[in-house]
């Protein structure tokens, strides 16, 4: 029941994102690199997962997050990043997702507009095609 509820949770948040505007857009297409499919990072309430433990407690609440398995642990990129792990799809094949008809929301809806880290100075990854935008330019709200 709680792995409906959780679902049905992820579901609402897909949609809502999809559904309400913001001030920013997403520029650009995909160069098909599968940098994002090898390049994950997960959090939870506490924050961005850096324990295999933390991890296999998001895969017991999720199933979807059996679809991943560790990458490597982040390094020099500040206290709140610093190690934590980074993780890949085992759906990619040859940079293209083997499963890409029924890939998870989060993989469909990359890269998400999350105005906070945007304003952090957050970026898509490096060579990727996509990149953030301003949906409007300040002169055109005066």
């Amino acid at each position: 029941m709680n792995k409906i509820k959780n679902l049905i949770e992820d579901v609402f948040l897909f949609l809502k994102n999809k559904l309400t505007s913001s001030k920013y857009v997403i520029k650009g297409k995909c160069k098909m690199c599968g940098q994002c499919c090898t390049c994950i990072l997960f959090s939870d309430e506490n924050g961005y997962i850096k324990t295999t433990e933390d991890f296999k407690k998001l895969q017991r609440k999720h199933l979807i997050y059996n679809f991943f398995t560790p990458n490597g642990n982040v390094s020099g990129e500040g206290k709140e990043l610093e190690g934590a792990i980074l993780f890949k799809c085992k759906h990619l094949k040859n940079n293209k997702c083997s499963i890409y008809f029924i890939r998870p929301f989060f993989c469909r809806d990359y890269p998400a507009i999350n105005p906070k880290f945007i304003e952090m100075g957050g970026v898509t990854l490096d060579n990727c095609g996509y990149e953030f935008g301003v949906s409007k330019k300040f002169i055109e709200y005066l």
